[in-house]
This record gives structure tokens, sequence and C-alpha cells, in this order.
């Protein structure tokens, strides 16, 4: 359980008030999340070079999450942002448990049960996950992702582009704590060329009915009426935008970018 300070703190960032545990607040809690912290791999670099390189000790603290998403703009990948809103959701009141998810690096979820009915939470993908889902229902959700039933309990989360499937995953839907997850991580950080998200920049957030998407040099800006591409040819007006759209201190990118041209990869 996290300490009151701690859980208003984290209200605050997100700038909604404390509620009694409804649908409806946790629907706004996971949209809202959404639109303010990001899914992006700067905050995974810098921690695997200032905190650990292996396992839970690379997982930031909460009070260091909400810090450096104050002070630097940044948020996490799922293991940061689904174990730290789970973390946030229990202290409101709600029964949450961790889920993982397979398929290429172990994804890490949550499972959210209130009044005896069980949603499959997600503020890590990177993808429009909108509101908690009730996995009986199985429809395509959105035009980005599609759960179906593969068996009991274990489910198949496809993301998709463009109608194409690019990202499988399943979701075993039984609880599972934070410690089954070191070895995830630990392979996560693995600092080699076969690992994309130690080669790269990504960073995704989402406001109101836009999503903006960054990967290396280029931004994306998907709307329901489709796709704007801007390239950046210059390193300082990317900055810029990294700043102004996605609110990422320029001198914490920087310091991404020096850990990736160190190993061969500029984009400028």
């Amino acid at each position: 359980m996290i300490s009151s300070q701690m859980q208003s703190e984290y209200l605050r960032c997100l700038k909604i008030e404390p509620q009694k545990p409804s649908m409806d607040y946790l629907r706004n809690l996971v949209k809202t999340h959404l639109e303010r912290f990001p899914f992006e791999n700067i905050s995974k670099i810098r921690y695997y070079l200032h905190q650990s390189y292996n396992g839970l000790a690379w997982l930031p603290e909460l009070g260091t999450f909400l810090n450096n998403f104050a002070a630097k703009g940044l948020g996490g990948n799922c293991y940061i942002l689904n174990t730290h809103f789970g973390r946030l959701l229990h202290s409101l009141g709600y029964e949450v448990d961790i889920v993982k998810a397979t398929g290429g690096n172990t994804h890490l979820a949550l499972k959210v049960t209130l009044e005896n009915q069980s949603y499959y939470a997600d503020v890590g993908y990177g993808a429009p996950l909108f509101e908690p889902i009730s996995l009986k229902e199985q429809p395509r959700f959105t035009r980005e992702v599609e759960i179906t039933k593969l068996g009991v309990r274990q489910f198949m989360i496809d993301r998709r582009m463009n109608g194409q499937s690019f990202v499988t995953k399943q979701i075993e839907w039984e609880p599972v704590g934070l410690e089954h997850f070191g070895e995830a991580i630990t392979n996560s950080l693995r600092d080699e060329d076969d690992n994309p998200f130690m080669r790269r920049i990504v960073a995704t957030v989402f406001k109101q009915d836009t999503a903006y998407s960054v990967m290396n040099q280029k931004l994306f800006i998907k709307t329901n009426q489709g796709t704007e591409v801007h390239e950046y040819t210059h390193k300082g007006e990317w900055l810029d935008m990294m700043l102004v759209t996605l609110g990422f201190e320029p001198y914490v990118v920087e310091e991404a970018l020096e850990f990736l041209s160190d190993r061969g990869i500029r984009f400028w």
C-alpha cells in the first residue's frame, strides 16, 4: 500500500481528485493516465545508466517515478507504468492483481476486480486501451487492438497497424507477483543490437482523440482521419518537439541520444 502522501502526489500528477471506487472513476483514471504519462524508453535507458542493469533493482520507486514525471516529463514502459498504476488503484480501494502476457518481451498488465467483475487494465502498452476491458465480451476494442479467447484463462492480444497484425501476446489471466518479472526485466534491458528497445527512441502519449508517437527522428500524429508523419532533419528542432509535444526535458533526451550514439546509432 502506498502512503497517503504518495497517493495525493500521484493524483496531483493526474489532476484528478480522490473518489470512492467505481467503474466511471476507474475509466477516468485509465484514460487520464494515458493522456498524462507517456509510454517511452528514455526512462528505461536512464534507469539502466543510473540505477541498475538487472531486474527489480532497475524498477524505480514510486517517488522517483513521480518526481521524474514532474521534473523531466518521463513516464515509462509496462513494468513501470502498470506497476505504479496498480499501486495507486489499490490505495484507492480497488482489488488489483498483476497479470502477464507472454510472447517476445513478457508484458506486465493489471487485473482489476470491481463488484465481482474482473477487468483487464493496461496503461503501459503504447496502444489505446482507453478503458478497463471485460474479457468476457471480446469485441475488437479499437482499430489497433483485438483480444480473443484462447482457453479458460488465456487470451490473445493482437496489436495492429494499418489493419495488419504486428505484435501478438498471450494474456495469462492468473495473478502473479511482481517478483516473477525480475528475469523478464533483465532480458528487456539487454544492451545488445538484437534488442530494439535499447537501440532506438520510442514514445507515445494520447491527447484527446489524437496519438502522438515518436520513432527515432519521426513524429506520427494519428487521428481517426489518418496519420501525419513529420521527419526532423535537425536535432534542435526535434528536441523542441519532444519538449512541447511530449514534455521531455532536452538534457534527459540528450542522454538517451548519447547512449545510442555510443553504440553506433545516430539520427543526424
